[in-house]
């Protein structure tokens, strides 16, 4: 991984049932074992036409090893900090053969 990590992460798929109320919740076991993860938080600027005024868009971004098997709607936990986010969307950049670029992912804060 070339980006610098700011934390360690954890990332959790699917759901379980809670076994009091029969409830689906988020599953709590992470898949694989906490890896470096480069959060980070950026604002962008657009225009919203409808208003005609400029909005400011906060985008979370999070730079993982290439090596790791991310999908859509997976959690990642920052367990330096403690934080969790959805993963929105999942980046693997093209290049050259035999070179794998870090995976970028797009987050939503969830907790």
């Amino acid at each position: 991984m070339r980006a610098l990590a700011t934390c360690r992460a954890s990332l959790f798929r699917g759901y379980t049932t809670d076994p009091h109320t029969g409830d689906e919740m988020p599953s709590t076991e992470p898949v694989g074992t906490p890896f470096p993860a480069a959060i980070d938080e950026r604002e962008s600027r657009v225009w919203d036409s409808s208003t005609q005024t400029p909005r400011v868009v906060r985008v979370i971004r999070c730079t993982v090893p290439s090596t790791l098997e991310v999908e859509i709607g997976d959690r990642l936990r920052d367990d330096t900090n403690g934080e969790t986010f959805t993963v929105q969307l999942v980046t693997r950049p093209r290049a050259p053969a035999g070179h794998r670029p870090e995976t970028v992912l797009e987050l939503r804060r969830v907790g």
